[in-house]
């Protein structure tokens, strides 16, 4: 019971913070970071992404954003199952965004996958 009180503290907390600091409209350093990390066609990321769409029936989806990009979001959902905790994590760290906002960020930039080529 303490850990989801603790749980939902962390949540207002991150959302407050996020506000604050204008994370959830500002992707500037996200972008940067997915770019490093889908690199060019043979980057690790990208294929692990692809591995990823692949294994969860999403490759179809990943090739339509290739193909034709679009400014809907990915479903948050999709995000987390095509991008691996620790790279959200990672990505979170390196721009001091909440996790929230880090795959809230990551769903309006995965539908222009076509245009992070690094």
């Amino acid at each position: 019971m303490a850990n989801a009180a603790t749980d939902q503290i962390g949540h207002a907390a991150d959302k407050v913070a996020d506000t604050l600091t204008g994370a959830r409209t500002d992707t500037s350093g996200l972008m940067s970071a997915v770019i490093a990390y889908m690199g060019d066609a043979g980057s690790p990321g990208r294929r692990e992404l692809y591995d990823r769409a692949r294994k969860a029936g999403l490759e179809a989806q990943v090739t339509q954003w290739e193909n034709h990009p679009t400014n809907t979001p990915a479903d948050e959902s999709v995000v987390t199952r095509l991008i691996p905790a620790p790279v959200i994590e990672r990505f979170s760290a390196e721009t001091g965004l909440s996790r929230n906002a880090t795959i809230k960020g990551l769903s309006d930039l995965l539908p222009h996958l076509s245009r992070l080529d690094g």
